[in-house]
């Protein structure tokens, strides 16, 4: 093989090259804006969970002192069986 076939072969097979690396660069950026995406995406949900569980202690305070009332406006009822005490 002479030698301009072979700079010619190189020249191909370095454009080729460019080309891949283009490309990969590419993907790469596509990639790191999915990443970034799909942080963002976590990060909501967090603050979301988060806002639900809020909301969830609240819920959960107030049933208690709403049960906590109902007990409390039961009257009380003293137990009718009498004891006796023996001396």
């Amino acid at each position: 093989m002479d030698l301009e076939t072979e700079i010619k072969i190189l020249q191909d097979n370095m454009r080729s090259l460019q080309k891949q690396l283009g490309q990969a660069h590419q993907r790469i950026g596509e990639l790191v804006a999915e990443k970034s995406h799909s942080n963002e995406e976590v990060v909501k949900h967090k603050q979301f969970i988060q806002e639900i569980s809020l909301q969830l202690k609240e819920k959960e305070i107030e049933a208690t002192k709403k049960m906590q009332e109902r007990i409390d406006g039961i009257a009380q009822v003293m137990d009718s069986k009498q004891k006796f005490i023996q001396d």
